[in-house]
C-alpha cells in the first residue's frame, strides 16, 4: 500500500536521530558552535564508525575545523546540530578527535569575533559606516 509506505518513511526520518545517538540527547563535552576540534597524530579508531562519525573525522583530518563547519557539511545529510554535538562527543571519548579550542562564553565575545572577521574581509566596507552615527544635524 502506497501511503503506507510513505508514512514508514517519514516514521524513520524521525527516528533515525535517535538510533544515530543511541537514544542520547546530552553530549558528553559541552561543545559550542565555535569550538575547534582536530584530529590526534596518531589516531586509530577503536571500533566502527558510522557514515556521519566517518564524515565528520575526515573534515577534521584535512585541517582543525569548528563545530559549526562540520555541522554544516552534516547538516546536507539532515542531521540535527545536538545530534552532530553528540557524535562529535563520542568521538573526542574515542580518541578520535580532540578539542584544541573551547570557545569563550558569551554572546557579546562571538559578535567581537564576526565583526572583526567581516571588517578583516571587507575593510573597504569600514571606512562607510563604523563609529556610530554620522547623521548629525
Amino acid at each position: 500500500m502506497e501511503t503506507g509506505d510513505v508514512w514508514l518513511h517519514s516514521a524513520s526520518a524521525e527516528v533515525r536521530p535517535y538510533g544515530l545517538t543511541g537514544g542520547r540527547t546530552v553530549p558528553a563535552h559541552p561543545l559550542t558552535l565555535d569550538s575547534v576540534l582536530a584530529v590526534p597524530t596518531a589516531t586509530h579508531p577503536q571500533t566502527a564508525l558510522g557514515l556521519e562519525a566517518t564524515m565528520a573525522l575526515r573534515l577534521c583530518t584535512e585541517e582543525a575545523r569548528t563545530v559549526a563547519e562540520i555541522v554544516g557539511v552534516l547538516g546536507m545529510q539532515d542531521v540535527p546540530v545536538q545530534v552532530v554535538k553528540i557524535l562529535l562527543s563520542d568521538l573526542i571519548n574515542n580518541g578520535c578527535l580532540e578539542l584544541v579550542a573551547r570557545a569563550e562564553a558569551g554572546t557579546a565575545h562571538l559578535l567581537g569575533r564576526v565583526l572583526h572577521g567581516l571588517r578583516t574581509k571587507w575593510p573597504e566596507a569600514r571606512a562607510h559606516g563604523s563609529g556610530g552615527d554620522s547623521a548629525a544635524a
